[in-house]
């Protein structure tokens, strides 16, 4: 018996749960998560957003955190009914009479973006509220735009807030890949047909953000990259903005060529994006993107981001979970075969990773601060909706 014990020690099976605990133990952390969230919310139904002295209601926050728990799996769904029904009423009562939701005084910030997350929140959790859906709906379409350099994109919203000087002003907004997906989440969670116009003029965005020369054609964009001494690339990622002047990776000298960064989350953002618009997996846009995948999968850092002593690596990690989660939800996926032969079971090995960091068996946060995932409320919201596109997957 003890060369039996020894042996299988050696094997590393003593003291690792066996592969089957792992619903279990996801189903356990989720709710010890989810049984957090629901202390944190606030009377009136929000969950405020800010330093304690200073947190405010936000309508993105709520929002995030109704889609997380009306999609909750299996019993976890019925427990957190009352918090859900707390949060839709509070995101109902804040729509603008232009359909919109928005952030900060009179509801006049970041109105794309909030309304992209209330839209998708409302579609979840309460599908009834047909007027406040639709008119959503509007909104996000009226504000796509038709034309120009960045046809098809969205912005965050018509305003956003920056302290300058002690006062809140106004900034300019650029419209980007990551605000795009969100309206395309919102957009399709609420149903909107794949034959709407939305579709194709996302597409069309979509591809200017794509390192693939073969579908990245545009002839004012290639020009404007050329203004800045940038060129297309070919890995097949995807990066923040068709715009030169936004670059969250940076860029990567290929040859002769200075090539903007792909990175993983807007790889996976834009890949699921092309899936909502009705592209195939055999769409030579949706092949490339799935191919610097295979070539870039990753579960403990995000991918495009170097490792360093600044743990860069980290930088908007959880964002890049829940992508990775959407994409290989959209697609299908079971199984994910890389580029080095290995098939990896995705769900299985995201579940474990985001055990092994959780922080106090309760909630998650990013040792990395960049784009506010030094919150744990919004760190821990976007775990629970990326842990409800893994957990179907989990065996």
């Amino acid at each position: 018996m003890k060369t039996m014990l020894i042996a299988l020690a050696a094997l590393g099976m003593i003291g690792r749960p066996p592969q089957d605990d792992l619903p279990r133990r996801l189903t356990e952390a989720y709710g010890r998560a989810a049984d957090w969230l629901v202390s944190q919310q606030d009377a009136s139904g929000a969950w405020k957003q800010g330093p304690p002295d200073k947190a405010q209601p936000s309508l993105a926050y709520t929002g995030l955190m109704v889609a997380a728990l009306a999609d909750a799996p299996g019993a976890l769904r019925a427990k957190y009914l009352p918090a859900v029904q707390k949060g839709v009423a509070f995101i109902v009562s804040k729509q603008s009479s232009d359909g919109s939701f928005g952030e900060g005084p009179g509801n006049a910030f970041l109105k794309v973006y909030t309304t992209s997350i209330a839209l998708m929140s409302l579609s979840l959790a309460a599908p009834d509220k047909k007027d406040a859906i639709g008119n959503a709906r509007g909104y996000l379409k009226a504000n796509q735009l038709k034309e120009g350099p960045d046809k098809g994109s969205l912005g965050y919203g018509d305003k956003e807030m920056k302290i300058d000087q002690g006062k809140p002003v106004e900034k300019p907004m650029i419209p980007n890949l990551s605000t795009t997906g969100f309206a395309a989440e919102g957009l399709a969670r609420s149903g909107l047909p794949k034959d709407d116009p939305f579709w194709k003029l996302v597409v069309e965005y979509v591809q200017k953000c794509q390192n693939n020369s073969e579908t990245n054609t545009d002839k004012d964009f290639l020009a404007r990259l050329k203004a800045k001494g940038l060129s297309i690339g070919d890995d097949g990622g995807l990066f923040y903005a068709a715009d030169p002047g936004d670059m969250k990776a940076g860029t990567i000298k290929i040859t002769d060529k200075e090539i903007i960064k792909s990175y993983g989350s807007m790889t996976y953002d834009g890949l699921k994006t092309y899936i909502y618009a009705g592209l195939t997996k055999d769409d030579p846009r949706v092949k490339a993107a799935i191919d610097w995948v295979r070539k870039n999968y990753s579960v403990e850092s995000h991918p495009g981001f170097s490792f360093d002593d600044k743990r860069t690596h980290l930088m908007g990690i959880f964002y890049y979970y829940l992508m990775m989660a959407r994409a290989f939800d959209a697609l299908g996926e079971k199984t994910f075969t890389t580029f080095d032969g290995k098939a990896h079971e995705w769900a299985n090995e995201l579940g474990e990773q985001l055990l092994k960091i959780q922080k106090e068996e309760k909630m998650w946060v990013n040792e990395n601060p960049r784009w506010w995932e030094a919150d744990p409320l919004l760190v821990t919201s976007y775990v629970l909706n990326t842990l409800n596109s893994t957990m179907k997957y989990v065996h």
